[in-house]
């Protein structure tokens, strides 16, 4: 593949896209269904509590998206683009902009614009237009992991904690369980895949680096959600002490990171606020620098909590009507967790871009620049500085083992 980033998109990227497009629009669907059988149920508490989460997580993706977009609106409007959706056209206006989102629709604008451009581009040849579709591609992939985190985990947590008080459920219940853990897994894929589109070829994720990626994610998030459920059932009013408690020194971690995200300081509080509700869940670096002490910190007190939540829920449930389903979940949850440390780890070891990559004499360029950007990006007339912030937290050069390159320290996503 041509490194001129006019002859990267391919069929493939238009297909992800589309795909993207489509999960997005079925995550919507399968949470109006169980909003409306929760309705149809006469369970209106819980109706309302999907409903109120439902919601809310819509907002803040909106804010998310709005924010981002009004900041970069007179970058949008630049001369040199001339040739912009007429979406993203009628978008770029205040009072419109706020409109779109305002009907929460900002984030479907965003996927019918990448889509248009993207197939413009990839027909055509179209340099801008590329720019324009990996620009908000980006973005979307930021906003789906949003999402997918603050909707799905949550709503996901709800429905494990309804079938395990109830010690029954539904095939669709099933099935919805098994897509939301699919859907964070994926989201959390496609977001590391994003940060890579700004680097070389080489640091892409090959299909065992991606599946293995997918897989360690998927591992570490089922154990989470269950820990959480399994504690909610009998300390359910304690459920938001405990998410309180957790958040909170996640926050004041972010804060410490000393992050430069957003466009101004109260988006940047907001910003952290929300990496602190992802850190509750999952993984996700937002600083620059070495990662391994940072993870093995957070994925060593992320076994410790879900313990301590496991061990309350042990010694307070109903030992005869828990009897069904307690030694498969207790083995589900050990496993699951020490099989997502086994895999994580033989990623880090054998497949790892940095690791499978092959170096070159001609790949010296691709070292931190002075601006903390690779050079492979130079070149771009539009950049996404907030992927670009987060590539340089996620990922540094790998230096060639190589008399000729010189000894700079990787960062491993």
């Amino acid at each position: 593949m041509a490194s001129d980033d006019a002859f990267r998109l391919s069929v493939l990227d238009l297909i992800f896209i589309f795909l993207g497009l489509l999960t997005f629009l079925f995550d919507v669907g399968t949470d109006a269904w169980v909003v409306a059988s929760f309705f149809l149920a006469g369970d209106y508490f819980w109706a309302g509590t999907s409903l109120f989460l439902l919601l809310s997580c819509s907002v803040v993706v909106q804010l998310f998206s709005w924010c981002w977009l009004a900041g970069d609106r007179e970058k949008l409007r630049d001369r040199s683009y001339p040739e912009l959706s007429p979406a993203l056209k009628s978008a770029l206006g205040a009072g419109a902009l706020r409109l779109f989102h305002g009907l929460q629709l900002g984030f479907l604008l965003r996927y019918v614009t990448a889509l248009e451009l993207g197939f413009r581009a990839y027909k055509e040849r179209d340099t801008t237009d590329l720019q324009y579709t990996i620009y908000l591609v980006s973005d979307i992939s930021m906003l789906r992991l949003f999402e997918i985190i603050f909707e799905s985990a949550p709503q996901l947590t709800l429905m494990l904690y309804i079938i395990l008080l109830k010690n029954q459920a539904e095939l669709h219940q099933y099935f919805s369980i098994v897509a939301s853990f699919l859907s964070i897994a994926w989201a959390l894929l496609d977001f590391q895949k994003s940060l890579r589109r700004s680097l070389p070829d080489k640091m892409h994720l090959r299909f065992v680096s991606a599946a293995s990626y997918f897989m360690f994610n998927l591992l570490f998030i089922c154990p989470r959600i269950l820990s959480i459920a399994l504690f909610a059932i009998i300390f359910k009013y304690y459920i938001l002490l405990h998410f309180a408690l957790i958040c909170l020194p996640m926050f004041i971690w972010a804060w410490q990171q000393g992050t430069d995200f957003m466009n101004n300081r109260p988006e940047e509080i907001f910003y952290r606020g929300a990496v602190a509700v992802i850190l509750y869940f999952t993984w996700l670096n937002i600083a620059e620098g070495r990662t391994i002490i940072r993870q093995t910190i957070y994925h060593s007190f992320m076994a410790v909590d879900c313990g301590i939540l496991v061990g309350f829920w042990w010694l307070h449930r109903d030992p005869v009507s828990t009897a069904s389903y307690t030694l498969p979940l207790l083995i589900a949850i050990l496993s699951s967790y020490l099989l997502g440390v086994i895999i994580k780890c033989i990623y880090y070891k054998y497949f790892h871009p940095t690791v499978t990559a092959e170096y070159s004499l001609t790949d010296e360029t691709d070292s931190l620049q002075e601006d903390g950007f690779r050079s492979t990006c130079e070149s771009r007339p539009l950049i996404n500085e907030r992927m670009k912030i987060l590539t340089n937290s996620f990922c540094s050069p790998k230096p060639e083992e190589n008399k000729h390159q010189s000894d700079t320290e990787e960062t491993k996503i």
